[in-house]
């Protein structure tokens, strides 16, 4: 598990309960707690068996490439912006991305993915695609994409952001919002709501388990799911 960042407004502990408790959990906690829009749908990891991290969005946007700027910054009479944001993100955060939602190009591969794994970034999750999936799978670093996409950005979109508002995939992100990943996919907690839904999600995915435990063992599904007041008792004796 890794470290939140330093001043980060979410302690570590909340951030290993968010991992634990797991998106879907988590997801379901939000619906009920009026936030219908969290999930991030579509996205996939490079690695399944390195998929679960929880950290603070580093939220980053591009929007499509004019030509005057692109020649600006192939002369060098523009700093690349894309390089100016990642020199902005901090380790324990999650980078994530708006790029207008265009899975055919991307703005990482493993050269760059091995950096920030290098800088301690918690996660990369991009609306877009990666470059080098398969070598991305071995850096030791958690990435959800859209898919492989050997096709650089560059030449169609520019980074005019960082740390503001952004729309991934439909979902608004807020810099700072917590960002959690694992196989189900990646959803997005509000950072003042992150130690509520962490107790919250925990304590359902707790009691999940227990009533798998009991349908395994045989079970009726009535009583079972949803537990009836025996069930609940049993779940709290245990």
């Amino acid at each position: 598990m890794q470290d939140a960042p330093a001043g980060s407004p979410v302690p570590k502990a909340t951030l290993d309960m968010l991992i634990e408790a797991g998106v879907p959990a988590i997801s379901q906690t939000l619906f009920g707690l009026g936030i219908m829009n969290a999930f991030v749908p579509g996205l996939s990891p490079a690695d399944p068996q390195r998929c679960r991290f929880a950290g603070p969005a580093c939220t980053l946007r591009a929007i499509p490439m004019r030509e005057d700027v692109r020649a600006a910054i192939a002369e060098g009479r523009l700093a690349n912006p894309h390089r100016q944001a990642l020199a902005g993100v901090r380790a324990g955060e999650v980078l994530i991305t708006d790029i207008g939602d265009i899975p055919r190009i991307s703005l990482f591969g493993d050269l760059i993915g091995t950096h920030l794994a290098n800088l301690g970034v918690a996660a990369i999750v991009t609306d877009g695609g990666v470059a080098d999936l398969a070598a991305l799978a071995d850096v030791a670093l958690p990435v959800f994409s859209a898919g492989s996409a050997p096709v650089p950005a560059s030449g169609r979109v520019v980074v005019v952001d960082i740390r503001r508002p952004i729309d991934c995939r439909g979902v608004p992100v807020y810099d700072g919002d917590i960002v959690v990943g694992d196989r189900a996919g990646v959803v997005v907690v509000p950072a003042h709501l992150a130690g509520q839904v962490a107790a919250k999600a925990l304590e359902k995915e707790r009691l999940e388990a227990f009533l798998l435990e009991r349908l395994r063992a045989g079970a009726p599904l009535e009583g079972t799911y949803p537990p009836n007041a025996e069930t609940l008792a049993a779940y709290r004796a245990r």
